[in-house]
């Protein structure tokens, strides 16, 4: 038996990254190809690839396979036209969804948002949240198979050991992003970490899209706090030497909370779209007085559910694609 795995965007790359992992752990043969940002995501999670250029369609032509495995992508079609190729040669295909969002616009061809949605055989879901939110979109309920996400199980696998005491928190990673309010909520963390005496060192890290905001470094260099920006090719480095991580709405927060790092998600003047702030995975603090007393709580007991929800994940998509052959 041989999987036929496929990528492109960060977030599905991840997730097929860490199911690939675990296959070939079990002895299963896969092949990989990456296209864009998800050979940097593969590479990241130390999984072997081939790159594929943007003209993917020639790899159509001699590609060879008993089972498909995909990511999804919004603004590429190497993954809807691989579930395509897979439907025409008759090979059962598997899509791991990633976050709770976006769940037909995955599978919508780009160019021809009312064409026919390309659904795979099956679609696996994170959660309950996701499989209703699945339905409400009109995916195909018999398609939906609630298993987690590959990648958090991967990440909890690789949880630092800490004890529920927190020491004084001395080292934060701020997470910038943009068209968020991020001027303002940046600019209330400064007030409340001019009067947090531990400090030894703020990382500020911006979103790809923003590059090193002026307005930001601006106000940081103002401040007197020390800082730093954080420029590492791989996030989970930086977040493996932080007491806790600050952000927004950023994915990164879940990251943090999965390696066992609190994070806190600063929603001033902003929605609350983080999924995980609603389950007291990740922290909403929505006022400066609630940033004060996250960073002064000597006691963070982090929700287990979540944990155990998503604990061996990347096995069981692992068995899912082996048992639908």
């Amino acid at each position: 038996m041989k999987i036929i795995a496929i990528a492109h965007d960060p977030g599905g790359a991840n997730a097929v990254a860490a199911t690939v992992a675990a296959l070939r752990a079990a002895g299963t043969e896969v092949e990989a190809y990456a296209k864009g940002p998800a050979i940097r995501q593969f590479q990241r999670l130390a999984v072997a690839c081939t790159p594929i250029s943007e003209e993917h369609q020639i790899l159509f032509v001699r590609l060879k396979g008993d089972i498909l495995l995909t990511g999804t992508s919004q603004n590429d079609e190497f993954e809807r036209d691989a579930i395509f190729w897979a439907r025409q040669e008759g090979i059962p295909s598997v899509a791991v969804i990633d976050y709770w969002a976006n769940y037909r616009q995955r599978f919508q061809p780009f160019n021809n948002p009312d064409a026919e949605a390309i659904f795979p055989n099956i679609i696996t879901a994170i959660d309950e949240v996701c499989a209703t939110g699945m339905l409400t979109d009109g995916l195909p309920k018999n398609r939906i198979c609630i298993v987690g996400q590959p990648y958090f199980a991967w990440l909890v696998a690789r949880k630092k050991s800490r004890k529920n005491t927190l020491e004084v928190v001395q080292n934060i990673l701020f997470a910038s992003q943009p068209n968020a309010n991020e001027i303002e909520i940046l600019h209330i963390l400064i007030k409340v970490l001019t009067d947090y005496k531990p400090l030894k060192k703020l990382l500020i890290r911006f979103h790809p899209r923003q590059g090193k905001c002026r307005d930001s470094l601006d106000l940081l260099a103002k401040s007197g706090l020390p800082f730093a920006i954080d420029e590492s090719t791989d996030i989970l480095d930086t977040l493996q030497q932080q007491d806790i991580v600050l952000g927004i709405t950023s994915i990164i927060l879940i990251e943090a909370v999965l390696m066992g790092i609190p994070a806190g998600s600063l929603l001033m003047g902003v929605n609350d779209t983080l999924m995980t702030n609603k389950w007291g995975v990740t922290v909403p603090l929505k006022s400066q007085k609630k940033v004060q007393e996250f960073l002064n709580s000597t006691h963070r007991e982090i929700d287990k559910t979540f944990f155990k929800q998503q604990h061996n994940a990347d096995l069981r998509v692992a068995q899912l694609c082996k048992s639908i052959i």
